[in-house]
């Protein structure tokens, strides 16, 4: 009986231990991973450049939440990147824009600082982010990031001079409400000498015209949150392939990297560190990343519902 005891008062401690663990330590771990990206056509005055990725802040009124969006800011600057993007649910929601910038000032780069909205950015404040807010609510967000010196894409794209080199920016709105136009945030760029997309989900990989891009960043996921060893992630928040979860994807023609995120939306995390994603460009073979299915026939979250129904 004592022996039984024993077991079962260390199977309690041991619960007690990894509860902790994934709710209070891991979240706080925020990590910074460096990847060297190459291109065989990269331009030379794009060699060595530098972005700082980030995602999924979801900033609101919580302490741990305020800390993991400043130290992802401090981690960020303290590499003194040249580029910086944010893929998407910047805020909880976009009541919050207004009131919960403060903890994203200090953002900066000399490329600029860019970002595109994510599902929470574009609802009303609720447990599950699925109401959508009305465009004018919505436009509370670009304005909130205006004054933090982000510039917000939704279906378009800018053009930075580097050298000789043209770099194009793009940006798609929001998959989850079916805002999302890759083919209008890409319009015009094909003539850019390397092309950055940027979007919430990685579910955007389906669409056809993002092999138009060199590169595509996203979000969304937090890398499943839980990862088990020689599983990975049990579920992410994808349509089609827990396998886009995070890291580097390869889908045809595109490169894609998700990040792992920085906040954690149920506050546990297990083999899944918050990140803050450092790319490095360079010129040569180019970089494999985890080939993954795609539905390229499919043109929009609108579309896949369609299809799915």
């Amino acid at each position: 009986m004592i022996a039984i005891a024993i077991v079962l008062w260390a199977l309690v401690v041991g619960a007690i231990i990894f509860v902790a663990y994934i709710r209070y330590v891991e979240p706080a771990r925020m990590q910074v991973t460096e990847t060297v990206l190459h291109f065989e056509d990269l331009p030379e005055a794009l060699r060595g450049l530098t972005i700082a990725h980030l995602s999924d802040t979801h900033c609101h009124h919580d302490s741990a939440i305020e800390w993991s969006s400043r130290e992802a800011v401090r981690l960020a600057m303290e590499r003194k990147p040249d580029l910086i993007v944010i893929t998407g649910d910047l805020f909880e929601s976009c009541e919050l824009a207004s009131e919960c910038s403060a903890q994203l000032e200090g953002l900066e780069a000399p490329l600029g600082v860019w970002a595109v909205p994510g599902n929470h950015d574009c609802a009303h404040e609720d447990p599950f982010a699925c109401l959508e807010a009305p465009p004018e609510d919505v436009e509370v967000l670009r304005e909130a990031l205006e004054g933090l010196g982000i510039v917000l894409l939704a279906n378009e794209n800018r053009r930075i001079e580097v050298d000789d080199a043209n770099l194009a920016i793009a940006g798609v709105d929001e998959y989850a409400f079916g805002r999302d136009d890759v083919e209008s945030a890409l319009e015009g760029a094909e003539d850019a000498a390397f092309v950055v997309l940027l979007a919430h989900t990685p579910d955007v990989l389906d669409d056809p015209d993002v092999g138009a891009a060199d590169l595509v960043l996203c979000g969304h996921t937090h890398g499943g949150q839980i990862r088990l060893p020689g599983i990975g992630a049990p579920w992410a928040p994808v349509w089609r392939d827990r396998r886009r979860a995070s890291g580097l994807l390869r889908t045809g023609d595109a490169l894609c990297y998700v990040s792992r995120g920085v906040a954690s939306a149920t506050r546990a995390r297990f083999h899944c560190r918050p990140e803050v994603a450092m790319l490095t460009l360079e010129r040569g073979r180019e970089t494999a990343g985890r080939e993954v299915p795609v539905r390229r026939e499919i043109r929009s979250r609108k579309a896949v519902e369609e299809v799915l129904s």
